[in-house]
C-alpha cells in the first residue's frame, strides 16, 4: 500500500497536472464549439446560408492559422534578424496561388473583383506603422486573431487596442488622404488578360524565388508541411473570395466593432467622413454579422480556440510581463491606426492586393517591412 506525506499529497503529479488540462481543454472545446454554433446560427439568420458559408471558412481559416502557426510578423522578423527568407518566400507563394484566381475571375466580370486601392501618402505611412506595430504586438491582424482565439495573453492585450487604434485610423484617414493620392494602379492594365496573369505570376514568384534564395544561404528550405499549408490557405483564400466577391480581409472588422462601441457610449461617430462614405456607413448602420470581415474575424477566433483546445495550447500558454503587455497595446494601436491609414493589413493590403495585380500591395509590403526592422529595434527596448 502506498502512503503519502501530507506534502505528498499536497504536490500533483505530472499525470494529475496533464490530466487537469485535458479535463479543461476538453471543457473549453465543448464551449467553444457552442459559440460557434450559436454564431453559425445567428449569421444563418442575418444572412442565410452566405452568412453560414462565412462562418464555415472562417472557423476552417482559424483552426488552420492555428494549427499550422502560419504567422507573418514572425516570418518577416526571421528574415530580418538571421537572413531566413523562407517564411516571406511562403507568403509570395500565397499571393500568387491567389492570383491565378483573383486576376481571371476580375477580368471575367462574373462578380468578384480584387482589391485596388490608391497609391496615397496615407498608404506609405499606414503600412510603415503597421510594420512597426505588428513587431511590437508580436501578431498582425490574422495573427492577433488567432493567437487570441489561442488563450494568448499578449493578444488578448493587443485586440481591444487595435480595436481603439482602428477607429482613430477611420477618423484621420480622409484628412491624410487629402494630402495626396494618386488613383489605384493596376500591374498590367493594358495588356491582355494572359499577358496581365502572367507578368504578375512572374513578380510574384520571382519574388518569392529571392525570399527563397536566402534562406537556401542559411541552409534552410521549404518544408512539405508549410507548403502544404500555404496552399490549403489559398484554397480558402479562393473561396472566400468567390463567396463574399472580394478578397479575404481583416482589420475592417476590428474598426466596425469600435465604432459600434463608440455610438454605443454616445461618441458621435457617425458624423466622422468616414463613417459616412457608402460602404462604412451601411456596415455601421447594420448587424456587425452582415459585414463580411467581422463575421469572419468572430469565426476565426472560434476556429483557433477549436484548434487550440484539441492541441492543448491553452495549458501552455503563459501570462507575459507587464512590458510585453504594454508593447502589445502600443502595437495594438498601432496597427490600427496603420491598417486604416494602410488600407488593410498582411491580408488585405499586402496579399489581397499583390493577388489583385495592384502596385498599392507592393508599396505596402515595402513600407511595413522597413517599419518592421524598427519595430524589432524597439522590441529590446522592452525587454524581447
Amino acid at each position: 500500500m502506498r502512503i503519502f506525506t501530507p506534502k505528498q499529497k499536497l504536490a500533483p503529479t505530472s499525470h494529475e497536472v496533464g490530466s487537469f488540462f485535458r479535463q479543461s481543454e476538453i471543457s473549453l472545446f465543448v464551449i467553444i464549439l457552442i459559440c460557434g454554433c450559436v454564431l453559425a446560427g445567428l449569421a444563418f439568420l442575418d444572412s442565410g446560408r452566405h452568412g453560414l458559408s462565412l462562418v464555415g471558412l472562417g472557423v476552417a481559416l482559424g483552426m488552420t492559422f492555428m494549427g499550422f502557426q502560419y504567422g507573418f510578423a514572425s516570418g518577416w522578423r526571421q528574415f530580418l534578424q538571421t537572413g531566413d527568407g523562407s517564411a516571406v518566400s511562403l507568403h509570395f507563394i500565397l499571393a500568387a496561388l491567389c492570383a491565378l484566381v483573383f486576376i481571371p475571375v476580375t477580368a471575367s466580370g462574373i462578380g468578384p473583383s480584387g482589391s485596388l486601392a490608391p497609391v496615397s501618402i496615407s498608404l506609405f505611412v499606414g503600412a510603415f506603422m503597421f510594420g512597426v506595430g505588428m513587431q511590437l504586438a508580436n501578431g498582425c491582424g490574422s495573427g492577433v486573431l488567432f493567437s487570441f482565439g489561442g488563450g494568448s495573453g499578449r493578444m488578448i492585450v493587443a485586440l481591444p487596442f487595435f480595436v481603439l487604434g482602428s477607429v482613430i485610423g477611420s477618423v484621420i484617414l480622409p484628412p491624410v488622404l487629402a494630402f495626396g493620392a494618386l488613383d489605384p494602379i493596376e500591374i498590367g492594365e493594358h495588356l491582355p488578360l494572359a499577358g496581365k496573369l502572367v507578368v504578375n505570376l512572374v513578380l510574384l514568384l520571382g519574388a518569392a524565388g529571392l525570399f527563397f534564395w536566402f534562406g537556401r544561404r542559411q541552409g534552410i528550405y521549404l518544408t512539405k508541411r508549410m507548403l502544404g499549408a500555404t496552399i490549403l490557405i489559398a484554397v480558402l483564400c479562393w473561396a472566400v473570395f468567390m463567396v463574399s466577391r472580394h478578397p479575404w480581409g481583416v482589420t475592417f472588422g476590428f474598426t466596425l466593432w469600435g465604432a459600434k462601441m463608440a455610438s454605443f457610449i454616445g461618441v458621435p461617430i457617425e458624423q466622422a467622413t468616414f463613417w459616412n462614405w457608402p460602404g462604412p456607413k451601411r456596415a455601421l448602420t447594420h448587424s456587425v454579422l452582415s459585414d463580411t470581415s467581422s463575421l469572419m474575424d468572430l469565426a476565426m477566433i472560434v476556429g483557433a480556440g477549436l484548434a487550440a483546445s484539441l492541441s492543448g495550447a491553452f495549458g501552455k500558454a503563459s501570462w507575459p510581463d507587464a512590458a510585453q503587455l504594454f508593447a502589445a497595446a502600443l502595437g495594438g494601436v498601432l496597427m490600427g491606426v496603420g491598417a486604416r491609414l494602410g488600407f488593410g493589413c498582411n491580408i488585405g493590403a499586402f496579399l489581397a492586393g499583390t493577388a489583385s495585380g495592384s502596385v498599392h500591395g507592393w508599396i505596402w509590403f515595402a513600407m511595413a517591412m522597413a517599419g518592421s526592422v524598427l519595430g524589432i529595434r524597439l522590441r529590446a527596448i522592452f525587454g524581447f
